[in-house]
């Protein structure tokens, strides 16, 4: 186990929601649902949400665990749902907001879709106040915008309900008390540079802590005798002899890819070490199950 897994263990319990983010095709939702898995098989129970059609968490889950919670947003619906209050009534909200003239204008603001979409995890956390939220956030490289835009319209709107509205998403759920953030990744050194970038911005800018960073696909180190071994083979004479040949170059650069993601790792994170939490390579993409136990066995869930 690397100095990095050691002190994976001595991480700070994650907050009751849980923001889950990364680039495109890092593993992003399989983490989150792994995060979800996770949270169950410790007693805790959890609450999966994600955005769109829910496609990806039943993917991600197959048969739904026991005191798991697939909640799937839609955002115009949520943008009808978090009006209600400013209108009076749904249906006069429905009547504002979802006729043709009001549509296109809300569909080019992303900020209105967004804060409307955080107002409905805010209930999903409220509703479920014994339960892990996982909230899988989409791939997008747009993070820092939609968690800081509960506060830009808080303190760009200084009063009114569209104020009270803003004041409450910040102050419920993109809390530092309320919520975590867990950034998922590759060992890539450019990959990497790019989310550490991201976990600064996401700390300075929307001050909430990145409570994990966890990197997908890291390449183990050979066993020690490995490579010796199949050296030692291949100083003899015929075809074991080749293949053990074969063998030790491919032991080589594997051990080789090992160092330097290992060295990428530590230069990117510089003082962020104490957050990385490092899931293996395997030779098939891992369920969500596999996640769960690897980050319960790093003691990042």
């Amino acid at each position: 186990m690397s100095p990095t897994e050691t002190a994976d263990r001595s991480l700070t319990p994650l907050s009751p929601a849980v923001f889950v983010t990364g680039k495109g095709g890092v593993g992003k939702t399989t983490v989150a649902a792994g995060l979800a898995i996770a949270a169950v098989q410790s007693g805790q129970g959890a609450v999966f949400v994600e955005f769109g059609d829910g496609d990806s968490g039943e993917r991600a889950f197959g048969k739904l665990p026991k005191n798991l919670k697939h909640v799937v947003l839609d955002p115009q619906q949520a943008i009808l749902t978090a009006a209600a209050p400013l209108f009076g009534s749904a249906t006069l909200a429905k009547l504002a907001l979802g006729n043709f003239a009001m549509r296109p204008l809300i569909q080019s603001a992303p900020a209105i879709r967004e804060i409307a979409v955080l107002e409905m995890v805010r209930r999903v956390v409220e509703e479920h106040p014994r339960r892990r939220v996982v909230i899988d956030m989409p791939a997008t490289g747009h993070s820092v915008a939609w968690l800081r835009v509960a506060q830009q319209g808080r303190d760009l709107t200084k009063r009114g309900p569209i104020h009270d509205l803003c004041a409450r998403v910040h102050r419920e759920l993109i809390h530092p008390e309320r919520s975590s953030v867990v950034v998922v990744t590759l060992p890539q050194p450019l990959v990497m540079n790019e989310t550490i970038k991201l976990c600064g911005a996401i700390e300075r800018e929307v001050g909430l802590r990145v409570d994990r960073l966890v990197v997908n696909h890291v390449p183990a180190m050979p066993p020690p005798d490995a490579l010796s071994d199949a050296l030692r083979v291949a100083d003899e004479l015929g075809v074991v002899a080749t293949a053990a040949g074969e063998l030790g170059a491919l032991l080589t650069k594997r051990a080789a890819t090992a160092l330097a993601v290992d060295k990428a790792l530590s230069q990117a994170a510089g003082e962020r070490t104490a957050t990385l939490t490092r899931l293996p390579l395997s030779p098939a993409d891992p369920t969500a199950r596999q996640v769960a136990r690897w980050l319960t066995e790093r003691g990042a869930a």
